[in-house]
């Protein structure tokens, strides 16, 4: 059976930013002349690639990816992503890892269940589930370079709102969107149950991330920040919930 999946959308090289993880600067297009930027990770281990966020790339930077080493595992973290997963699971053959009610996109279905607490494609990485958002969640702690934390909705650090269309750097910002460390507004409001307080809901969610050694992060959105991401994401969290210790 012919499968029609996704074709690859615009997007930038293959950039190195610590001595075993790889970035993709991609695109997501919205709607009509509304894209906003989307980031795929890429861990290696000896020889083996974990994709995190995956992104269809363009045959040229395909190569240069397969170049890296041999791609075992993809992860999806965030509930809204997805739209490329099926295409890596079935031309690379490799193990899907997901929440398994992270069901927007329904297929692949998952070849291992990403749980907090259980197996991870990372060497010594550990999953981290956001338990009282509405839609699944879930970010992956790395020890790599002093901790890298990766992200996908939650947590967003921008300093430049490159990949996004006019439209979609003004509708971010109307959205509450900012330069820096940030727990995505428009995230906060759709995890939280209508009815209770998007200030301190995720709280405890937070906290509990906060409790993770690390000091690089990369989401799903954004920009890459270095060395001093803990700091910015503790400042970040206090700011939305300021009710927290």
């Amino acid at each position: 059976m012919q499968i029609d999946y996704p074709l690859p959308q615009p997007h930038g090289e293959i950039r190195r930013l610590l001595p075993d993880l790889f970035y993709v600067p991609g695109t997501q297009r919205l709607g009509p002349a509304l894209t906003v930027n989307r980031n795929m990770a890429v861990l290696r281990f000896d020889d083996e690639l974990v994709l995190v966020n995956p992104v269809r790339l363009r045959p040229v930077q395909e190569e240069k990816l397969e170049d890296l080493g041999h791609i075992r595992h993809a992860v999806r973290l965030g509930y809204y992503h997805g739209c490329d997963d099926l295409y890596y699971r079935d031309r690379y053959n490799l193990t899907f890892w997901r929440q398994l009610d992270s069901d927007l996109y329904p297929a692949p279905a998952a070849d291992a269940p990403l749980r907090e607490g259980g197996e991870c494609p990372a060497p010594g990485g550990r999953f981290f589930e956001f338990t009282h958002s509405t839609h699944p969640e879930a970010a992956l702690w790395v020890p790599i370079s002093g901790g890298l934390l990766l992200t996908c909705d939650a947590l967003q650090y921008w300093q430049s709102w490159s990949g996004c269309t006019w439209l979609g750097r003004n509708l971010m910002r109307l959205a509450g969107f900012r330069r820096g460390m940030q727990v995505a507004p428009t995230w906060r409001m759709r995890m939280t149950p209508r009815g209770c307080d998007p200030g301190r809901w995720l709280g405890e969610d937070f906290e509990r991330l906060l409790e993770l050694p690390f000091v690089h992060l990369l989401g799903g959105h954004g920009n890459f920040c270095p060395d001093t991401a803990h700091e910015k994401v503790e400042r970040a969290v206090h700011k939305s919930f300021p009710d927290l210790h």
